[in-house]
């Protein structure tokens, strides 16, 4: 015997969800909405990175146990990655960038000594990965440009994927524009602006150097010989893959989370961690003088942790310590001279 279905109002239905669910409409209405900040540890989401800043007399303990007279727990953003599917492989064919727009730059939030690391996730990692990323500032949208040898640079276009430019341009900003071109293998810049892009205005990770934050820019690219201009606008903060550590130190807190134990090796700069988010770590000697902006020209952020030989061998790395212990041998991270930072001779 068929049963007629019975429609109920959208109104008792909406009444209905919020009785089985237990969630205020607002909670609802907010859930598509990403949270960057909260008072109430029960607001972490699971597969997210927060790191908990509480003031000189804060409690974590307590914070995790009932909501904070203020927010004290900040999301780690994902930002605009370009390893998608691959965020904690240890080898990528193509170089790893991360693309922060303007807005978001704001959120990403700064790790002081004292402060905790929080990761949420509903099974344990078997392993913490610590990937260091360079601070290559504000620039266009583009990253990851490639000298041809004569001092000219190009986007690898289509390579073995006919998309070869998405990990070379960021499609969140308007950048965006760039794609489209057919049967292109090398999309070449050639200016910026009034910047000539040469081996003295690009950076290590491939971005157009010497740009002002938020200023718009006549850029010119090549197809062939033929050349197209783009008004491209310098406001996305463009990061590239530096360093990369593994850990598995981290303290189960009694609550929804774990706080992941910062190595003591690390030096102030930016860290995304085991693949869910970017955080701004200020190490102790830097902590008094940093401008507490998205960007302090004054500090070091890409001073390197792992040292190389000449013939590209790895000379230092404090997380394999046991590897390159040398009695009598003095520590190279001694050298360290990062502002703020003193050594006696």
């Amino acid at each position: 015997m068929k049963h007629a279905a019975r429609v109920l109002p959208i109104g008792l239905i909406a009444i209905l969800s919020l009785s089985l669910t237990g969630c205020g409409l607002e909670t609802l209405v907010g859930s598509q909405k990403t949270v960057y900040s909260t008072n109430d540890a029960k607001e972490l989401t699971d597969d997210q990175a927060y790191v908990w800043h509480g003031n000189k007399t804060g409690n974590i303990t307590k914070d995790l146990e009932k909501p904070s007279r203020q927010d004290v727990f900040f999301l780690c953003p994902k930002g605009d990655i370009n390893f998608k599917k691959e965020e904690t492989s240890e080898v990528s064919e193509h170089p790893r960038s991360i693309w922060i727009s303007e807005e978001e730059d704001e959120k990403i939030p700064t790790l002081y000594p004292g402060d905790h690391l929080l990761y949420i996730a509903k099974e344990m990692p078997e392993q913490i990965v610590f990937e260091r990323f360079a601070d290559y500032g504000y620039s266009i949208g583009a990253s990851n440009l490639i000298d041809d040898g004569g001092g000219h640079y190009y986007i690898e276009y289509a390579g073995a994927d006919k998309d070869t430019y998405k990990y070379s341009i960021d499609m969140e900003s308007d950048a965006a524009q760039l794609a489209g071109f057919e049967n292109l293998s090398r999309l070449y810049l050639d200016q910026a602006g009034e910047i000539k892009v040469s081996n003295d205005t690009v950076s290590d990770g491939g971005t157009v150097e010497g740009l002002t934050k938020g200023k718009t820019y006549t850029c010119t690219f090549y197809t062939g010989t033929y050349y197209q201009d783009f008004s491209l606008k310098a406001d996305v903060h463009s990061f590239g893959s530096m360093e990369r550590f593994v850990t598995h130190d981290y303290e189960f807190l009694h609550s929804n989370c774990i706080s992941i134990e910062i190595p003591g090796y690390f030096k102030t700069g930016y860290y995304y961690v085991n693949g869910v988010g970017l955080f701004r770590y200020v190490s102790g000697g830097n902590a008094e003088n940093y401008n507490g902006k998205p960007y302090d020209p004054d500090i070091n952020w890409n001073d390197p942790i792992i040292l190389y030989n000449e013939d590209g061998t790895v000379k230092y790395d404090p997380s394999r310590i046991e590897d390159f212990s040398d009695e009598g041998q003095d520590d190279p991270a001694d050298s360290d001279t990062q502002k703020g930072e003193t050594h006696d001779n």
